[in-house]
């Protein structure tokens, strides 16, 4: 099997897992709904960014302060820029106002990413790609199928666009999270990955970047 195709087996059980490593998080936080979104891994925490650095801890047998809710964390980490601002609304597609197929918050994080033109339209495809398998119509195999294929082909234009290709990669997970941000997306993303579970995709050859 080439690389290319090592990718990709590699990328579709990732996602397979995904969707259940959401639902964990989100039952892990009390399934709070909009609230509920992956903190990334070495960001600091909101009791870090509340108090800042030196400040002295409280003195032992003191009553300490209520833990910060899960929405008072994000919001604290939002502030701090250690993770961007999304869209939490029930919304499942969520805000797309230039109807690009992507939505506005994800739209705005790629932006601000130190890449080339090339690699950001390599991103922006993933991001759609991402979006369509929380509208596709779960009892259609057909397009079950398109959204799988156009899946393998933003992950092929990834390889042609970014070197090592673990950059991309590296991108396009946080992409694939800031999708399923909240309890309702999570949710669609886990029925997708379900409905496709058993089924194949043959990688693409050539160029399959979209202008």
């Amino acid at each position: 099997m080439n690389t290319a195709s090592n990718h990709h087996s590699a990328a579709l059980a990732a996602r397979h897992a995904i969707g259940a490593a959401l639902l964990a998080l989100l039952a892990a936080c009390g399934g709070r709904g909009n609230d509920s979104v992956a903190v990334p891994v070495g960001a600091p925490t909101a009791t870090a960014l509340a108090t800042g650095p030196g400040t002295a801890a409280p003195p032992s047998g003191a009553a300490s302060a209520p833990a910060p809710t899960l929405a008072q964390q994000i919001a604290a980490l939002e502030r701090s820029g250690a993770y961007p601002a999304l869209d939490r609304s029930s919304d499942i597609a969520g805000p797309d106002t230039n109807g690009n197929g992507v939505r506005d918050d994800i739209e705005t994080w790629i932006n601000s990413q130190p890449v080339n033109d090339g690699q950001r339209k390599a991103l922006m495809q993933k991001a759609r790609s991402l979006q369509r398998t929380l509208s596709v119509d779960l009892r259609d195999q057909l397009a079950l199928q398109k959204a799988g294929d156009g899946l393998a082909a933003s992950s092929n234009c990834g390889i042609i666009q970014f070197s090592p290709y673990e950059t991309f990669s590296g991108l396009a997970g946080k992409i694939e999270a800031m999708t399923a941000n909240t309890k309702e997306r999570a949710v669609r993303y886990t029925q997708y990955n379900a409905a496709r579970s058993g089924s194949s995709t043959t990688f693409p050859d050539g160029d399959t970047c979209e202008p």
